[in-house]
């Protein structure tokens, strides 16, 4: 064994495990030869491993959401993996936030960064020695070889082969060939290098759960040989991922089918360390609705953003649910009643994932979170539905209205709300600010139809009304006939004086939201604004 062994591989070592091959000497694994058949104690493993370079989109929620619940299925773990090995795209924070909202949606891995496990540590810069030894144990066996080619080298060759048309791009394996002291000669000289995985022409099949069977061509025909460990010490996605897959007992891979191609490559790994590779089900891209491929970049896939506009964990669920096929509850009930974990854990069939594309209705969103926020009204306490309002509310600094009206009224105007969030903006807005009473007396007399005296006269009757929305056609009635306005001029002025605007919500369910104090407030700041213009310009009230 290596004197200088990293402590998460000497605890690797402690842990016992499955029978494994592994034979290379320099390991000291020889203890745990054995067959090279999976021997999985019956436990499905699975992991979600993205990279700390971005937020988490809806892809990328896509594929936890697919490992969580075909663990959950069969009684298994779900181990969340941070793959940071390109230190060029890390972003700092980027992996907590994402563990933040694997939470919120209600998915808490099994193991994991910051949670432990026996298979750790789970985020691989700390397991750097692992992977170094690992590809030490290739070289030794003649699987893999040290390349010093220059990147000028390697550029030069890349235009020859364009310029030839080549039918075999990439790496030309020109150090395949080198020989061990000219290696060592190179090394000595200090002369930075990489680690290639060689190639070989040996074809495999496998069963993908989600494409069946799979047949893959001669690689070596296709592509040079890939690097593996990097000059920076750092492994490549295809060493790292095949070595923890093994190390950590992983019995499915659920992945992207942007990975498909790779797959073969994997196997070939798998096959030069002597160990049985795990499933595979790949899982076929999410489009946008105008057939795009699903972006990072879009906004309105981002988890964060969706959750930071109020959109409830249950609807973006069921958003997920409605795509590709897996979760095999009826898309009228996932629209109507929304999916939960569990149920969505109970119909989760992986081998009913639909092959094609998928679109992701990123418009049916608004629909699915109004239903999710009547069945959170239905089943929530008042006092529990209205401390989310309030906390928003408090937010964004403004003074608590009446949410006992908020909270009885709730049903009639949900369905003009994507979010609770909406209900600070846009036709909304007048229950939390007050119009400026100079706005509204202007806006009056800007009206059509009607005489800023004829207004301020409505607005004086209005003020001495006591006006709800229970005596709100009486009092209406009452107004028409004190004045000679038209109905229709009536609410347009009451709206005005109200909310500060000619349109918006229906003027009975403006009142269904406001107490009649709000109402007498408002009509005087109007009518004492006026009396203040009069007397700052000398008119004699």
């Amino acid at each position: 064994m290596h004197q200088k062994m990293s402590l998460a591989y000497s605890l690797y070592l402690r842990i016992p495990r499955r029978e494994i091959i592994d034979r290379c000497p320099k390991c000291n694994l020889s203890q745990l030869r054995g067959s090279t058949h999976r021997n999985y104690s019956s436990n499905v493993r699975v992991r979600f491993a993205p990279s700390p370079t971005g937020e988490l989109h809806l892809g990328g929620l896509r594929t936890a959401l697919y490992n969580y619940l075909f663990a959950r299925k069969h009684n298994g773990a779900f181990i969340l993996r941070c793959e940071d090995t390109d230190q060029t795209r890390f972003v700092p924070g980027a992996m907590e936030k994402l563990i933040d909202l694997l939470s919120w949606i209600g998915m808490k891995p099994d193991e994991g960064p910051s949670l432990g496990g026996h298979y750790g540590p789970y985020v691989q810069s700390e397991r750097v020695d692992i992977y170094k030894q690992k590809a030490d144990c290739l070289i030794g066996e003649g699987h893999a070889y040290r390349c010093f080619c220059t990147p000028q080298r390697l550029e030069l060759v890349k235009k020859d082969q364009i310029r030839s048309q080549a039918v075999v791009q990439g790496y030309d394996n020109h150090c395949r060939g080198l020989s061990k002291e000219k290696v060592e000669e190179k090394l000595s000289a200090n002369l930075p290098h990489v680690v290639r995985f060689k190639l070989n022409n040996d074809k495999h099949q496998w069963e993908d759960l989600v494409f069946g069977h799979m047949t893959s061509e001669d690689l070596s025909r296709q592509e040079g040989d890939p690097v593996i460990l990097k000059t920076d010490g750092f492994p490549t996605y295809h060493l790292a991922n095949v070595v923890d897959d093994h190390l950590m007992d992983i019995s499915h891979v659920l992945r992207g089918s942007e990975w498909q191609s790779s797959t073969p490559k994997h196997l070939q790994l798998f096959a030069a360390f002597g160990w049985a590779p795990p499933s595979y089900a790949h899982l076929p891209l999410l489009m946008n609705e105008d057939g795009g491929k699903l972006s990072k970049r879009q906004d309105s896939m981002r988890v964060e953003l969706l959750k930071e506009e109020g959109y409830q964990p249950q609807s973006i669920l069921s958003l997920l649910a409605l795509a590709g096929g897996a979760i095999t509850i009826n898309p009228n009930v996932v629209k109507e009643f929304g999916v939960t974990l569990e149920s969505a854990a109970e119909h989760f069939d992986i081998k009913k994932t639909r092959r094609e594309n998928t679109v992701l209705e990123i418009s049916k969103l608004s629909e699915l979170n109004q239903n999710c926020l009547k069945r959170i009204y239905q089943t929530a306490t008042k006092e529990d539905f209205c401390a989310k309002i309030s906390e928003i509310a408090t937010e964004k600094g403004y003074s608590i209205v009446s949410l006992d009206l908020l909270h009885t009224n709730f049903l009639q105007y949900c369905d003009r709300l994507d979010t609770l969030r909406d209900l600070f903006e846009g036709d909304f807005v007048y229950l939390w600010q007050r119009p400026s009473p100079n706005h509204v007396r202007q806006t009056l007399a800007n009206l059509k139809g009607v005489k800023v005296g004829e207004a301020l006269d409505l607005v004086q009757l209005l003020g001495k009304a006591v006006l709800n929305a229970q005596n709100f056609d009486g009092v209406m009635a009452t107004l028409q006939s004190q004045t000679s306005l038209k109905k229709s001029i009536i609410f347009k002025i009451i709206r005005v004086v109200v909310t500060g605007h000619e349109v918006g919500l229906p003027i009975s369910l403006i009142f269904d939201l406001l107490d009649a104090g709000e109402i007498w407030e408002r009509c005087q700041a109007v009518l004492l604004s006026q009396i203040q213009r009069q007397t700052d310009v000398g008119v004699e009230v």
